[in-house]
């Protein structure tokens, strides 16, 4: 398509322009002469004048005529220098820039179309077989209160500057790595260890629940629900605050005036909140309190805002159970959101995912396991110079009924302003954020609580989603299917199946968040699949070509892990694994070909996702630890 040249003019239509003012002031000079009666001189008139002038080719009477259009010559005529004509006029291959000052002509260079930004190229919308209305069996519902616009979420770099805030980092959920990582050694060091309590209570449970071996038994028994250490996602969030936000909040006072402070924020299934310096271990502020046990560690406002955002696991003690926010200058609860909602269509209230925030336009994202999706209006009110936030939160939520089993246990991922997560029956889908109403659906097969990763395929101009099932409803026989969709519309670009294992209290299949490789292994996508069949109830590390779904390296390990791997980068892009699995044990692993570089164990099984920040590695255990790691 041609564009708008600006200054641009055309070759040869400039030395036409320049032929025809030699034609007219050689025709003006002629008439003076001739009234003169100096015509025998005008040929040397004409040197005279142009002699400076050079044109290139020949002018003919047409070309004399159509410029002057017919009118006798006139004196002293005042030339306006014409129009450009129509862009289809002029040959693309004559552009050039005329110099005014050495009336030189040179050769003009475009500048470059700006490139689209990918929001602006993705627009969701449904296929035939992906629409929501062919599932028959589901029904849709909303209730909106406030405002649904605007909501926008961007690129993943730009979620956040403050350091790892939510699952995974970011809006895409490809990331829970800060900075690069220096790899000399290959080794990794345990650098300090924190202990976790146990949350229990007393709970009449059926024999079947309780794993009674009778056959058919019906009895009822009491027994202890316990929950301990850290649990599955369990992600920390650590972060860098900026030191004016740092000096207003509860830290201790030497953590409170030391800049730089990275802080980690662990909780815990004992019902705690745990507050330590990232490379020593050391309290920053007293741990919290929660009373209930909390499974999808904590998310942090990304703007830098003093706030926390926290998920109940399991109803415990009180008689609430729900996802709740807190200012984080004096630990106060600030907001309750009961996850018995009435609107909701299943009576569970666990928020095992971690929120988003929508930082332009301050607003929150969350998923529950009672099947609800709320599009929050925060309506912050932060005043720096008072130390002081509060909230008033407007609530919008959205529904699905008539799946196989409701709740969402994974964390939400958003670009633009759609919304991409799934159920536990499988169901995948594409919400409109700005009217709660789904675009597309498409639905996996088998629960799907690992959580829905985005990528930007720069080369295709299109959004991806990796995603794969556990074998839970499929039982035994079943197989967990790792697939790669087509973000607009659901589709199905490709899959791969490995049969598993099945166990009513460990899931087979992909628990562990799908990881996109960057630098070295940008080509890849690496699945951590759980209780293979055939490799003893092992685990397999399986990486993918991306754009074909190929198998490039496979690693089998002994023990299957249920924690998200995540990548770690040289600031020259080498690429270096940390997987962890059910007895402990932690491996630092090679990307670009799967080989296992070193292990140690921790001691209890890691359930739990770690967060990465330059060389420290921060990750809780079943064990009742949380461990920080140096990789060295």
């Amino acid at each position: 398509m041609r564009k708008n040249r600006g200054k641009r003019v055309n070759k040869t239509k400039r030395r036409f322009i320049a032929a025809r003012s030699i034609v007219f002031l050689a025709a003006v000079g002629l008439v003076v002469l001739l009234a003169s009666g100096r015509a025998a001189n005008v040929s040397q008139f004409v040197a005279d004048q142009f002699a400076d002038e050079t044109v290139g080719g020949t002018l003919d009477g047409a070309q004399t005529q159509d410029f002057y259009n017919g009118d006798p010559l006139y004196d002293n005529a005042e030339i306006t220098p014409e129009t450009d004509p129509p862009d289809s006029d002029i040959p693309p291959e004559d552009d050039f820039e005329y110099d005014s000052e050495t009336e030189a002509e040179v050769e003009y260079e475009p500048e470059p179309e700006p490139i689209p930004a990918p929001y602006e190229l993705f627009r969701a919308y449904s296929l035939p077989e992906t629409a929501p209305e062919s599932f028959s069996n589901l029904a849709f519902a909303n209730s909106i209160e406030g405002s649904l616009y605007p909501v926008h979420f961007g690129m993943p770099e730009s979620y956040t500057s403050l350091g790892i805030t939510t699952f995974r980092g970011n809006n895409f959920r490809n990331s829970a790595v800060w900075g690069t990582t220096d790899v000399s050694q290959r080794r990794l060091a345990v650098r300090y260890q924190i202990n976790v309590g146990t949350l229990s209570r007393r709970d009449t449970i059926t024999c079947a629940a309780a794993g009674c071996t009778v056959a058919g038994c019906t009895q009822t028994h009491t027994t202890n629900i316990v929950w301990q250490g850290v649990g599955w996602p369990g992600q920390p969030a650590i972060v860098q605050w900026d030191f004016e936000v740092q000096q207003m909040m509860n830290m201790h006072p030497d953590m409170r005036e030391r800049e730089g402070l990275v802080e980690v924020i662990q909780s815990g299934l004992d019902g705690y909140i745990y507050f330590f310096e990232l490379q020593s271990g050391q309290p920053t502020r007293p741990r919290l309190f929660f009373g209930e046990t909390i499974k999808a560690g904590v998310s942090i406002d990304p703007r830098g805002y003093p706030l926390m955002f926290v998920g109940q696991g399991d109803q415990m003690r009180g008689q609430r159970f729900g996802f709740y926010i807190f200012s984080l200058i004096d630990g106060s609860e600030l907001f309750y959101l009961n996850g018995r909602d009435p609107f909701s269509m299943r009576w569970w209230g666990a928020f095992d995912g971690n929120p988003l925030v929508d930082s332009a336009n301050d607003r929150l994202i969350v998923a529950g396991e009672n099947g609800v999706v709320y599009n929050i209006e925060l309506n912050t009110e932060f005043d720096r110079d008072a130390g002081t936030i509060a909230i008033d939160p407007v609530l919008s939520r959205y529904r699905h009924s008539g799946s196989r089993r409701l709740g969402t246990e994974n964390s939400p991922a958003a670009f633009s302003h759609y919304l991409f997560f799934a159920d536990n029956s499988g169901i995948i889908q594409c919400l409109d954020l700005r009217t709660m109403e789904p675009v597309w659906v498409f639905d996996a097969g088998d629960d799907t609580d690992a959580t829905l990763v985005l990528d930007w395929e720069e080369e295709n101009e299109r959004l991806v989603i990796f995603t794969g099932t556990q074998v839970d409803l499929q039982g035994h026989g079943g197989r967990a299917f790792l697939r790669k969709l087509n973000a607009a519309n659901g589709e199905l670009l490709w899959e791969y199946s490995v049969p598993c294992l099945f166990n009513a209290r460990f899931n087979g299949g992909l628990t562990a968040t799908p990881l996109v490789g960057q630098h070295d292994i940008s080509d890849l996508v690496i699945f951590w699949v759980a209780m293979v069949t055939g490799r003893g109830g092992g685990g397999a590390l399986m990486a993918f070509d991306r754009q074909s779904g190929e198998i490039v390296w496979e690693t089998i390990l002994p023990n299957f892990g249920w924690s998200s791997p995540v990548a770690v980068y040289t600031e020259d892009g080498r690429s270096y694994l940390i997987v962890n699995d059910s007895i402990g044990d932690m491996r630092l692993i090679r990307g670009t070909t799967g080989e296992v570089l070193y292990r140690i164990s921790l001691g209890g099984n890691i359930e739990a996702s770690p967060a990465v920040f330059g060389n420290f590695i921060v990750i809780g255990t079943r064990g009742q630890r949380i461990f920080g790691i140096e990789i060295l």
